[in-house]
């Protein structure tokens, strides 16, 4: 009876330990997938390393001590790790068991920033290309812009009655919501073309003071003329390229509470840390910060900038990219290369454009306190492989969005316009898209706005909750996800508005075509947009999380 006792008692040693190990385990596996799911989808040798040096870390080495087996689910955002283990018995050996095999594994998600723009190689007009159709630039503020004036993220200045203006998050700056760090743009190289430079260009990229419909400064129709008539024919379509007026290639830079907003774009590398982006070893010689220009007053007009021989400020017309150096004429409605990434030296992945103006050009990739300059730049941004890849518009080896930030200026001449918002794959189905529209209301006549799921997917989404930051009550149709009467005469100038959309459980489309998967805002007012705005979109839940 006592030996009896004590095989009881020697089993229930070993249960106990099994038990215990069988959670060392576990936790070792949670780890694993939790540091390696940051790599997906795009990187599973990375994952992989990361995920066991983690185990490792909690006791369970690969090819030591125990098997951790690394692998990427159908969904690619999610990573498994399985960890086998032999652990040895106590007791129970006596009986002829020397050890036991313990399996654990755990399965862990990534949920990266909602690319938003475009799923093509623009995000933007290009007026250059007669390719027009998304109908929005870019809008970048300078510093000492106001924040009701439309960008949420780069703006300082703003009264408390503007949403999230308490003064409280950054030392001396009343925009709680400003980003020293400025907006990133994802440029994904899916393929790379042999022999052709990867060049990365942005359409007007120094502010010059036109106001919002190129109404100010601008050169007469007479002037265009002239300048197109030059000898040389140094501008061959200067009769519309610089023609005044709310023409397609008018950006609108504006005055806000300033005209000086230098503008720097910074293009980072791809790396192996894509939950950070600042990380990213910058490209050599893609670091450009933009000057800026107020013309007419006591400086020359537009005209005297782009006129080469009438001895005001001549230099400036002086077209030479070879020498180094960038005049007026070579920047102000012009496709400008940034960066230009020799053949050879491109590769897949995420490249990262970061666009400031907050930074100096003696340190162009730390902020700058000191930088207090006004006003809105607007521009396009552009890439692809040498020439014939800048003007193809498909997205198949280079696509440009925005990473979870948006801030547009639409001076449609359309009363009804859609913009691509947010792509949502078929593995967020089931979850819920947040999208906030920050000062959607400049309009003077009250307009409808509309969330639209891809085309290929359905015709409307239902179930929308709209919320605005001042708790306003909103005419909204949740069944269609539709706000009406939007307006700044209905109290939206300066808000915050939160759309929550339910992404259905059978929600479908094909990533692998770049045009599918794309949620959309449709924009109706009485008459044309003219309109500065910030667009957001997340997918709430943890960035990474474990879902087994």
């Amino acid at each position: 009876m006592l030996i009896m006792l004590m095989g009881f008692a020697g089993f229930a040693v070993d249960l106990s330990n099994w038990w215990f190990q069988a959670e060392k385990i576990q936790r070792s596996a949670d780890a694993g997938a939790h540091a390696g799911a940051a790599f997906l989808p795009g990187d599973l040798p990375s994952a992989t390393t990361t995920a066991r040096t983690l185990t490792s870390q909690n006791g369970f080495k690969n090819g030591s001590n125990a098997t951790v087996t690394v692998s990427q689910e159908p969904n690619p955002n999610r990573l498994r790790v399985k960890v086998k283990a032999t652990i040895p018995t106590y007791f129970v050996g006596l009986l002829g068991v020397k050890s036991v095999d313990l399996t654990r594994e755990a399965v862990a998600e990534y949920v990266a920033p909602v690319p938003m723009g475009s799923p093509e190689n623009k995000l933007g007009n290009d007026p250059a290309r007669a390719q027009n159709t998304p109908q929005f630039w870019i809008n970048i503020a300078g510093p000492n812009a106001t924040k009701k004036s439309g960008d949420r993220f780069q703006a300082k200045v703003c009264a408390t009655s503007v949403a999230n203006c308490t003064g409280t998050v950054i030392s001396g700056i009343n925009n709680d919501e400003y980003s020293t760090e400025g907006y990133f743009f994802a440029l994904k190289v899916t393929s790379v073309v042999t022999g052709q430079p990867l060049n990365i260009q942005v359409y007007d990229p120094a502010m010059t003071y036109v106001n919002d419909t190129c109404g100010a400064n601008m050169p007469t129709q007479s002037e265009a003329n002239a300048l197109q008539a030059l000898p040389g024919n140094p501008y061959p379509d200067a009769a519309v390229r610089f023609a005044p007026g709310l023409t397609s290639w008018c950006t609108g830079d504006q005055d806000i509470s300033g005209r000086g907003t230098k503008t720097t774009f910074i293009v980072r590398s791809p790396d192996a840390t894509p939950w950070s982006d600042l990380d990213n070893p910058v490209v050599a010689g893609c670091t450009k910060q933009m000057p800026s220009y107020d013309p007419g007053g006591s400086n020359p007009t537009i005209y005297q900038y782009l006129h080469p021989t009438d001895g005001k400020q001549d230099a400036q017309a002086v077209v030479n990219p070879a020498d180094g150096s960038n005049t007026f004429a070579e920047l102000f409605r012009q496709n400008v290369t940034i960066c230009s990434i020799p053949a050879g030296s491109v590769s897949t992945g995420e490249y990262i454009l970061q666009v400031r103006s907050n930074a100096t050009a003696a340190a162009p990739t730390v902020y700058s306190a000191s930088v207090v300059d006004g006003g809105h730049n607007r521009m396009s941004i552009f890439a692809g492989f040498g020439t014939a890849g800048l003007a193809a518009v498909d997205g198949s080896a280079v696509s440009i969005n925005a990473r979870g930030r948006l801030p547009i200026y639409a001076n449609a001449t359309a009363a009804n316009t859609s913009f691509y918002l947010a792509r949502v794959l078929p593995y967020d189905a089931g979850r819920t898209l947040r999208v906030t529209l920050f000062d959607i209301g400049d309009a003077a006549s009250a307009g409808v706005l509309q969330i639209l799921p891809p085309a290929e997917f359905a015709a409307t989404f239902s179930g929308c909750v709209f919320s605005r930051d001042d708790g306003a009550t909103l005419s909204s149709t949740p069944s269609t996800c539709t706000l009406s009467n939007v307006s700044s005469g209905n109290g939206f100038d300066g808000r915050s508005v939160t759309v929550d959309i339910p992404i259905p459980a059978n929600y479908t489309c094909t990533p692998a075509v770049a045009t599918q998967c794309w949620i959309k805002v449709r924009a109706a007012f009485p008459s044309g947009v003219t309109d500065t705005t910030t667009w957001s979109a997340a997918i709430l839940g943890n960035p990474i999380r474990l879902v087994e």
